[in-house]
Parts: C-alpha cells; structure tokens; sequence
C-alpha cells in the first residue's frame, strides 16, 4: 500500500516555514550588525565626552568604512577631529552629516558653534534657529541664540531671549548665572551682577563659580560685584539645625590655620563635604551635610557655625555629628600649637 500524502493545508505550512527559515537568516545578520554599529557609536560617544578622542577616531572610521552613509558616524567623527584640532577635517564631516540628515539637531549646534568661533554670527544666528525648529521647546535656544545677539551688540534683542529662558526655567540657579555669566563677558555689569545675585540666592555655591569663571574677569574692579562676593547673605530655613564655637585660634584667611584645621577635622570626623572651599578675608564656607562657615569671632577669636536643615537629619544625629566635629576642631588646632611650638628656635 503507497504511504498517505500529507494534506495540502499541511504542504503549506511546511512551505510557509521554509521560507521563514530562510528569511530568519537575513533579519538575523541585520540584528546583529545593527546591534554592533550602536555599540560602536556608544563607545565612540563615551570616548569623546572624555575628551579622549584619538581612540574613538579609528573606531570611527572603520564604521564608516561599512557604512559610508551613516550621518551619526559622521557627526561623531567630525567632533572627534575639532577636538583634535583637524578643524577642516571636522567640518567636513559635519557638513555631510547634515547633508545626509538635516535632522541632526545637535549637528546644528555643533555647526552654530563652529561659526561662532569664527565670529561669523549670522550664520551661527541660522544655524541655532534650524536646532530651534527641530527642537522649540528646548531651553538653551533661548540662551544660544542669546549669546550671538549680545556678541552683535543687539542687547535689546538678546535681553529678550534671555528672559524668555528664565521664564522657562524658574527657579533655577543654573539658569540665572549663564544669563549672568554670558552679560559679563560682554561686559554689562549691571546685568551681569543682578542676574548672579538671583543665582545666589537660588545657590550660594554660584558665587564660587562666579569666583573661577574667566568671564567675571572683566568685573574685578566693579564696586558692586566685589560687594556681592564679599557678601554672606544665606539665611537657614525655618527650623533648621544651629551651632556654633568660638575657638582661640583667629581666622586668618592668609595663613589658613584655622580652616585647614577645620577641613582637616571634617575628613576625621567623616563628614561629607564639597572639596571646594570659599574663601575671603572675614569668612569662609565649607558645604556638605552641614554647611559649616569658618569667620572672625568676638574679640579676635575664630568662630565656626554648623547649620543643616531640620528634616536633613534626625535631631540625635545633629547632636552627635557636631559635638564630635567640634572637639575634633579642638584637637586639631591644639595639634597644630603644639607642633608649631616645637618648630620655634630655641634661645641661644
């Protein structure tokens, strides 16, 4: 007897697979090189915001090698060659990528960034307003387009735009002293110091930024910006954490005994706190999980105040933490005294 023929319904289906298999095997290897090209444009990425981009250079171009027409393979080796100073080279690339794709907004930027550097400012003007286009609700196009308004001289215009990116951003420090920052390269103080005082009032660390920004250079002789620095206007919020000692070491901001006594005696109690220290002639200030502000006491003493907010931390810690910080201050300039004294020359 002649075995059974399968079904058609059953032919088929065994056809419908075979094909499946076969397409499987094209999708796959799809996958796969996809899969490897957004690695390769992650690494490259990664290497380049470290300012590291000789490495990502040749990645680059092996991708590019497989895929001539890859925009964002372009955008990033275009950046990686104005990084290494290959200024024609980069913007080559760039032209291409946004050739290819015009709607890489950040190869707008970038190109806006470029003729900026080359004062060329209406063409940084056009190419700020195509990132607006592909992106209106970004922030920063506000204060990008801002910035080649006031390096044209077109304050009125410029003041609008950076108004409209505060508008935007509202209480937020950050906002406020680029505003600031980029009115005192231009050299208008007045707009410069209001809008910084906005930010430290938002942040008070914006102060020490404003301290190390060359921007701010031009204002060193301007009477109201020296007063703003000098100022110490932070005022705990309600019910906030209040301690203070008076030590008979005086603050000397010159010789910095005192506060290096004190940043030595927060790194052995174990308190965490920003590395960078601000420092004047009267006071200085040291931010952590306490904000503890070094400063010329009563009758030429030094005084340290610790402050922190309430719900920073239960009432028992803040007990704890600061009596310890505060005997640790006491045995760190009595360290310093007592090796002082063993330095001096003994009479003859």
């Amino acid at each position: 007897m002649s075995s059974p023929h399968p079904p058609r319904p059953a032919l088929r289906r065994l056809a419908a697979l075979g094909a499946m298999s076969l397409l499987a095997l094209p999708l796959a290897a799809a996958a796969a090189t996809a899969q490897t090209t957004a690695q390769t444009l992650a690494q490259a990425q990664e290497l380049i915001d470290a300012r590291n981009p000789a490495p990502a250079l040749p990645l680059l171009n092996g991708l590019l090698q497989r895929e001539p027409g890859n925009a964002r393979a372009l955008l990033l080796r275009s950046t990686a060659r104005f990084l290494g100073d290959d200024l024609a080279g980069g913007k080559k690339d760039l032209d291409r990528a946004l050739e290819l794709d015009p709607t890489l907004r950040q190869g707008w930027l970038n190109r806006a960034a470029f003729e900026v550097a080359g004062k060329r400012y209406d063409a940084a003007l056009a190419a700020f307003g195509r990132a607006e286009t592909l992106d209106p609700r970004a922030p920063e196009n506000d204060l990008n387009i801002g910035a080649v308004f006031l390096l044209q001289g077109k304050l009125q215009a410029a003041s609008g735009r950076f108004e409209s990116y505060l508008q935007k951003q509202p209480g937020i420090a950050d906002a406020s002293y680029l505003v600031a920052s980029n009115y005192a390269a231009a050299g208008y103080a007045a707009l410069a110091v209001a809008n910084l005082r906005r930010a430290v009032g938002l942040d008070e660390r914006s102060r020490l930024r404003a301290r190390t920004d060359p921007n701010f250079a031009g204002l060193s002789s301007d009477a109201h910006y020296q007063e703003l620095l000098a100022e110490d206007t932070y005022k705990p919020p309600a019910g906030a954490h209040l301690a203070s000692r008076t030590y008979d070491l005086p603050y000397d901001a010159a010789e910095g005994t005192l506060l290096s006594s004190v940043v030595e005696a927060m790194q052995l109690a174990g308190e965490r706190f920003d590395p960078r220290v601000e420092s004047t002639p009267d006071w200085a200030l040291i931010w952590g999980d306490l904000r503890v502000k070094v400063a010329k006491g009563p009758g030429g003493k030094g005084l340290v105040q610790a402050s922190a907010p309430f719900e920073r931390m239960p009432a028992a810690d803040w007990q704890r933490r600061t009596t310890k910080l505060f005997q640790q201050i006491a045995v760190q300039i009595y360290n310093r005294q007592i090796s002082s004294m063993k330095q001096r020359p003994k009479p003859g």
